[in-house]
């Protein structure tokens, strides 16, 4: 979603670019746990009970999709700005080529290598949100295993001196956060050419 409204608004521009960066503008002013709570209690209250379990799973995917559509928007956006100037995509203007075809063709691999990297920085945001719902008993079904469940079920049993119950899925949470950033990191390091030596 935030590629494709990204690469339309940076290669199209005026009116299409303005709709979707101010879009972009009044989601970036929420917090995303928040929008995929409100996506999450939406669809909580429209799908009948014995249903919710079944899909809970995709309503929380396109629940942390919706709330993270907006980093991508503004990185393609930026790189398409930049990709439209160039020479290559003159030229193919020039010989007849069709805007999509050059938008798909032309600009759209040029702006993989910073969506890789964001992809990867906000898988780490996406396990963290997933969790965060879990915790909150609004995310996966409690039957289905979560470090946010297992944590919250830990909590419950902290006053009883069973600590390693949350100790241990909270190492793993932050292990697991820690390792796709260092992956996100060397990512950007490497599909950077400034920095290559």
């Amino acid at each position: 979603m935030g590629v494709t409204l990204g690469l339309i608004a940076g290669y199209v521009g005026g009116i299409a670019d303005a709709v979707i960066m101010r879009l972009a503008d009044v989601q970036w002013s929420f917090p995303a746990i928040l929008i995929a709570l409100l996506i999450d209690g939406v669809a909580r209250n429209m799908l009948p009970r014995q249903m919710q379990d079944r899909i809970a799973i995709y309503v929380l995917v396109l629940a942390i999709g919706v709330s993270g559509w907006v980093q991508f928007a503004r990185t393609v956006r930026a790189t398409t700005m930049v990709e439209k100037s160039k020479e290559y995509v003159q030229a193919a203007r020039v010989t007849g080529v069709h805007p999509l075809r050059i938008m798909l063709g032309h600009v759209l691999p040029n702006t993989l290598g910073p969506v890789l990297v964001i992809g990867t920085i906000y898988l780490a945001v996406a396990i963290i949100i997933e969790a965060t719902l879990s915790f909150l008993g609004v995310g996966i079904p409690a039957t289905r295993p979560s470090l946010g469940t297992l944590i919250r079920i830990g909590s419950n049993a902290l006053m009883s001196g069973e600590w390693w119950i949350t100790l241990f899925p909270s190492i793993t949470l932050a292990a697991i956060v820690l390792s796709v950033n260092v992956l996100g990191d060397w990512l950007r390091d490497t599909l950077n050419p400034k920095l290559r030596t």
